[in-house]
């Protein structure tokens, strides 16, 4: 028994281990489509629009004729007489039309519901583009780790066999060995990180197994865009500003609602009888007709129940009034900065290039030169540090272009 428990635990770590080898290598694209399809975030908003459009066809049942089947006992001297069965219609309709505003505010309320789950599809596209990025820029952050090991090996195996040679002193191999830890040390940091980025990734894709592709860094191009964006026009359009205008107009809807609390009502109803039967039915007969009946019910005191009720609506509306101010300060401030943001990290990304290619020929140039006997290990270690921390800055800027133009995107509620 022992044996067999052991063989199944050995059979369930292997396959963990091959299930996290075996990722999906994904584009930006697929890799939106997935998210999209698997967030549970984004599932939640979707229920609450299914919620809303619920309400809106409870809504306007209030405006429909109800119908009921009603059986009537008659009893005589403790004993069943008689069952008389009927049909009765009946409506009902407030005289300030409280029915068509619970229509419009249910209305009003779900077209909130689908403009909540576009904002929500934003927040995800920013976050999701946050990670995805990342996460192909530690990928390519790591490779170079790689290959500066290799190099730095390469290097103190030159330097231990020129210490053999006698060419020169012990001290170079010991700086040849500190370079090459620290360079192993950057690797496991920047494999921490990739995998941190990564697990965001497939967090968001409700933990679909999922990774950038590998060359996805190399592959995308940085995006260029140089006309500013036009701010008011944006503003007034993008789905946090309707959301706020929509709740406005639903609590101006609310306050109406509220007055009509005091109106007066009509109710008509209708009844016919189906069926008489008992003792007496013999000599009784179902009459062919309808029977009808109007009710017209005027309140005269609710004790102040409607009075209060107006008054909070009034200040519930002055509320959305106020967060709709709020909101469009917010968008225009978001869409400033996203703007600012995206145009620094293309500056620096162009710098940060150029640096790169200068370092990597002057790393080139001292390693010849070293080669030659004309400069010193220090140059080469100096020049090879150089280059790492340029080859850093560069990935890094141009995935805060990537990072920024997706920010930038979303500020101006525009999705891939």
């Amino acid at each position: 028994m022992k044996k067999l428990l052991l063989f199944l635990l050995v059979v369930v770590f292997f396959s963990s281990l091959s299930g996290r080898c075996t990722a999906e290598e994904v584009s930006w694209e697929e890799a939106w489509r997935i998210i999209t399809d698997k967030s549970p975030s984004l599932k939640a908003t979707l229920y609450a629009v299914e919620v809303a459009k619920a309400s809106l066809k409870l809504a306007g049942a209030g405006k429909r004729i109800s119908a009921d089947l009603a059986v009537t006992e008659a009893m005589l001297e403790g004993a069943s007489d008689s069952f008389v069965g009927g049909i009765t219609l009946s409506y009902s309709l407030n005289l300030a039309g409280k029915e068509d505003l619970e229509i419009a505010s249910a209305r009003i309320a779900y077209e909130e519901a689908l403009l909540a789950y576009r904002i929500s599809q934003l927040q995800l596209f920013r976050n999701a583009s946050f990670a995805y990025w990342n996460a192909v820029a530690a990928n390519a952050a790591l490779r170079a780790a790689e290959e500066e090991i290799k190099k730095r090996e390469a290097f103190l195996k030159d330097a231990k066999l020129r210490y053999e040679q006698g060419v020169v002193p012990q001290l170079d191999v010991l700086r040849a060995e500190s370079a090459l830890a620290e360079a192993k040390a950057s690797y496991a940091s920047k494999r921490a990180i990739r995998e941190n980025y990564y697990a965001m990734l497939k967090g968001l894709a409700g933990w679909t197994d999922i990774e950038p592709l590998k060359e996805a860094f190399e592959k995308v191009e940085v995006p260029i865009r140089e006309q500013a964006p036009n701010y008011s026009g944006i503003v007034e359009r993008h789905p946090s500003v309707a959301l706020q205008s929509l709740k406005v107009a639903r609590n101006e809807i609310l306050v109406k609602l509220a007055k009509s609390g005091m109106a007066p009502k009509v109710s008509i109803s209708g009844t016919r009888n189906l069926f008489k039967e008992g003792s007496s039915s013999a000599s009784s007969s179902v009459e062919d007709r309808w029977s009808a009946q109007a009710t017209l019910s005027i309140p005269l005191s609710d004790g102040g129940k409607t009075k209060w009720s107006v008054s909070q609506a009034k200040a519930q509306l002055n509320i959305a009034r106020a967060e709709l101010g709020k909101e469009k300060a917010a968008v225009m401030e978001e869409l400033f900065s996203a703007w600012e943001d995206y145009r620094s990290a293309l500056e620096d990304f162009a710098s940060s290039k150029k640096r790169l290619e200068l370092v990597a020929r002057e790393r080139e140039i001292s390693i010849l030169r070293y080669n030659e006997g004309l400069s010193s290990q220090l140059d080469v270690l100096d020049a090879q540090s150089r280059y790492a921390d340029s080859l850093a800055n560069y990935i890094n800027a141009k995935k805060k272009v990537l990072v920024s133009y997706s920010r930038l995107d979303a500020a101006e509620g525009r999705l891939p």
